[in-house]
């Protein structure tokens, strides 16, 4: 992305209010507050000026980096110092940021229709993990994802490293909690990762589903299991479990390849 370079103003210091405002977005508190996320990456950029530039606020740079696109133009530009931009860098992008407006997120309803697929309910608390396996939700076909409460906001930095930038490209809504997931009374099928469960090899997937991943490291409420078709992924080598994400991902692709 070679584009014209301009002067700009360069903000340097702390206590400037927009800085403040930029270096808020990496906690949960500040993306909510102002409605806006951060974004970046030269592959991310293209996608978001091809799919999503009406949510496009601002462009971030550090005084080496690009000028604002004539994509683009209508948007706020901020140059920061490059001290000052490495501290709001927390995606470790070599390019620009882009703030982002944050989209609307319906808050999940049992009773409405389902749509067909899988539905997948995710409670991980670290934000690698929400970024990774919705990266993974998006590449393999899930029709929604669903944040349960215990949820890491999906928008933080870190989150939108590991998900490539695909926290965009489906649908999201809002849920209860993990333990709440038992009480739903529906006529639709939970599946559940879990090592004491059935083969994954021998699970026969409906046309729409709801498939539950367990905390990190605590794994399922008892009432979840009860609710749910435990599956599992058999390992060797003495291992006894996977990264949730990754665990996650293997269920969805055996989804996707017995569906196909």
């Amino acid at each position: 992305m070679n584009f014209k370079s301009e002067e700009y103003p360069v903000i340097s210091s702390r206590a400037n209010a927009i800085f403040k405002k930029t270096f808020s977005l990496q906690t949960s508190k500040g993306i909510k507050q102002n409605g806006i996320f951060l974004a970046g990456g030269e592959k991310v950029i293209k996608e978001v000026l091809r799919d999503n530039k009406e949510r496009v606020i601002t462009w971030i740079r550090a005084p080496d980096m690009p000028c604002i696109p004539p994509a683009l133009s209508g948007v706020k530009q901020i140059t920061f110092s490059k001290e000052r931009f490495n501290e709001i860098n927390l995606i470790g992008t070599a390019g620009p940021l882009l703030e982002l407006r944050l989209p609307e997120i319906r808050r999940f309803s049992a009773n409405e229709p389902w749509p067909i697929g899988c539905t997948l309910f995710v409670p991980f608390g670290d934000p690698e993990n929400i970024g990774a396996v919705i990266r993974s939700a998006v590449g393999l076909g899930v029709s929604r994802i669903v944040l349960l409460s215990e949820a890491a906001c999906p928008f933080l930095p870190r989150a939108i490293r590991a998900s490539a930038g695909s926290i965009l490209r489906i649908r999201l809504e809002y849920g209860p909690a993990l333990a709440d997931i038992g009480s739903l009374s529906v006529k639709i099928y939970f599946y559940s990762l879990d090592m004491c469960g059935q083969h994954l090899a021998g699970i026969v997937w409906p046309q729409t589903f709801g498939l539950i991943a367990g905390m990190e490291g605590t794994g399922l409420p008892a009432r979840v299991k009860e609710k749910s078709i435990s599956v599992s992924i058999p390992l060797e080598n003495g291992l006894d479990s996977l990264n949730a994400a990754a665990a996650v991902s293997i269920a969805l692709w055996d989804w996707k390849t017995k569906k196909i």
